[in-house]
């Protein structure tokens, strides 16, 4: 396995134990040698994991509709960002 891509949420949640758990996985991530693959944005989960890998040294891979840049944020810091024109084109890159 060389990458892991992870689905989570452009806000941070209700509960505090999961921004703990998303930078968490994005440390853990980093420290196997991992690259991580997720959904583009700097804000909520998705940046707690991307920060946390980035951090951390490992290298991270965002997937973000054309539609949602301005929304979400895009994350100015990834080693590599994809910009993809439907949400199901940005589920099958990830997934790929």
């Amino acid at each position: 396995m060389k990458s892991i891509c992870v689905f989570c949420g452009s806000s941070s949640g209700g509960n505090p134990l999961y921004l703990q758990a998303a930078q968490a996985l994005g440390q853990a991530v980093a420290q196997a040698n991992l690259k991580l693959v997720y959904g583009g944005a700097s804000v909520g989960l998705m940046g707690a994991v991307a920060d946390a890998a980035l951090a951390a040294g490992g290298a991270v891979t965002g997937v973000i509709p054309h539609a949602l840049r301005g929304k979400e944020i895009d994350h100015k810091g990834l080693t590599e960002m994809h910009v993809v024109d439907t949400m199901h084109a940005r589920k099958a890159l990830m997934a790929e």
